[in-house]
């Protein structure tokens, strides 16, 4: 990247974060709350979770961290934050599988992370890869994991919706990098046909930050509760916070009948997927889906349906890990 393109993003990120309240900052989950502005490293920007498009019988899961990487954000992993992708088996919205990845501090001759993934489920805790950032490292009992630097897979115009519905086709995140995690492994590993995932951050033990679906607390939820909303869990998302994305829906539709219908379907907030079918968000989410326009629809009750912007900025791989290289 030249230094007149580095700059020019680094003005535009700046420019933009500065003038725009957090608590308006509604980019899928980039930035959603007060706390995790400590740390980009603790701030979940995306969880995905699709059936792999070269091998049907295998799951991919993604989660990417470090919003805005290089600029706003380091490019590394936290070694005092647990990386965790929680699995809801039987529909509770609790895990019952969670692939918990945790990092070294960096090697300062090869700049690399060192890479321990582990399954925790029941009493039992497995060793299930080690490795290095930057590579393939096979997991126990099949699959691959990759932690690295990517190309930033959401796509939106930011600036358009904080103009009030303005859209120009902007994409405010091209030319952006995210840290990602990518997993893919054979699907009777992560568990029968239908299941649940949230990506949660933890530093020390303490959860930072949780993702299902997407824009759900950063367009949802109040601003005095995103704190909270990330650090709860989500089996108790309807009772706590279900009158809060009941009355943004109904501001944002006009209808309560309708906001109450559709608030039983966005809580608890797991991204739920059927592991047989390819089908798109809502079921799951692919790098491709255009869940921008798909939660506009929904929310404003097909007052706004699109944004404009239709793809990313680089065309996802066919191929694994799938995100695109960073810029």
């Amino acid at each position: 990247m030249s230094k007149k393109r580095l700059l020019s993003l680094a003005c535009k990120a700046c420019f933009v974060f500065a003038l725009i309240p957090l608590s308006q900052v509604q980019a899928s989950d980039h930035i959603d709350a007060p706390s995790i502005l400590i740390d980009g490293r603790m701030d979940i920007s995306d969880s995905y979770i699709f059936q792999s498009p070269s091998n049907p019988d295998n799951t991919v899961m993604a989660m990417t961290v470090n919003p805005l990487a290089g600029l706003l954000s380091p490019t590394t992993f936290n070694p005092n934050v647990a990386y965790d992708f929680c699995i809801d088996r039987n529909s509770n919205s609790a895990p019952d599988l969670t692939i918990r990845v945790r990092f070294s501090g960096i090697n300062r001759f090869t700049g690399k992370q060192s890479v321990v993934v582990r399954y925790l489920y029941g009493d039992n805790d497995v060793v299930a890869a080690v490795g290095t950032t930057g590579q393939d490292i096979p997991l126990r009992g099949g699959g691959l994991i990759r932690c690295d630097t990517f190309d930033d897979p959401f796509f939106f115009d930011l600036i358009g919706f904080q103009n009030g519905f303005d859209f120009t086709g902007m994409d405010y995140f091209e030319g952006f990098n995210v840290s990602g995690i990518v997993i893919e492994f054979p699907r009777n590993r992560v568990g029968g046909r239908n299941v649940g995932l949230v990506a949660k951050t933890l530093r020390n033990g303490f959860q930072q930050d949780r993702v299902g679906r997407p824009a759900i607390n950063t367009v949802l939820i109040p601003g005095n509760r995103k704190n909270a909303f990330n650090e709860a869990k989500p089996e108790n998302d309807f009772v706590v916070y279900g009158q809060d994305v009941e009355d943004a829906i109904t501001s944002l539709s006009g209808d309560r009948d309708y906001a109450q219908m559709i608030t039983a379907v966005l809580l608890p907030d797991v991204l739920t997927f059927d592991q047989t079918s390819d089908a798109s968000f809502l079921n799951g989410r692919k790098l491709a889906d255009d869940v921008i326009d798909i939660e506009l629809g929904v929310l404003t009750n097909g007052g706004v349906t699109t944004d404009m912007v239709d793809a990313n900025d680089k065309p996802f791989l066919n191929v694994f890990p799938y995100l695109a290289a960073p810029h």
